[in-house]
């Protein structure tokens, strides 16, 4: 191969020579570079896969995206509801006891800051004191708001546990309610009955 001034340093290859092809551009001509093996393979396994996936959703029926994303909330639904269903079972406490465990944790919670510490209510929570409430007043309904919170009202199902939760309602709906604290807040909601 002679050599000009544009291939001083190109050393003729025997076998570059060989894999060339016919094809030539421009004084450009085409190599024969195969796909590695392991690229080939990974390809061939996809085409595969591929196929599978196809027989399993549309010739034998398998689920869907969507059938699987409505068992998952099924699946989730079922849980929460277990975890709930403890909460049905719960009911007013009147023993002085578990009253004064109630007033300790809703010390100890900070239920105060927003309520203050007689229940009368701050700029940021309602009056428990009074007979007007904004989400209910029964037990069911302190408890619910208690544990999953609402609006501004933190949810403390993270922070403690069914039975906590029962004693400071009950405390709240036997030692709070009804009673006349100084500076009351206004009433606000809809009147128990």
């Amino acid at each position: 191969m002679s050599k000009d001034k544009n291939t001083e340093d190109f050393e003729y290859n025997e076998e570059y020579d060989q894999n060339l092809l016919d094809h030539d551009y421009d004084g450009i001509k085409e190599l024969d570079n195969p796909v590695p093996g392991w690229s080939a393979a990974i390809f061939y396994i996809t085409i595969a896969f591929s196929i599978i996936y196809a027989i399993y959703y549309f010739a034998m029926d398998g689920k869907t995206q969507y059938q699987e994303y409505d068992d998952a909330c099924a699946e989730h639904e079922q849980k929460y509801k277990a975890k709930n269903e403890s909460s049905a079972k719960l009911i007013l406490l009147a023993d002085e006891a578990s009253l004064a465990e109630g007033q300790v944790i809703y010390t100890k919670m900070n239920c105060a800051i927003c309520h203050g510490a007689t229940g009368a209510g701050t700029a940021n929570g309602p009056n428990l004191t009074d007979d007007a409430w904004l989400n209910g007043c029964s037990f069911d309904e302190v408890f619910s708001i208690i544990k999953n919170g609402k609006g501004g009202m933190t949810a403390f199902k993270g922070q403690m546990g069914d039975a906590k939760i029962q004693k400071v309602a009950s405390y709240i709906l036997q030692k709070l309610k009804g009673t006349t604290p100084e500076n009351p807040k206004e009433a606000e909601g809809t009147p128990c009955k």
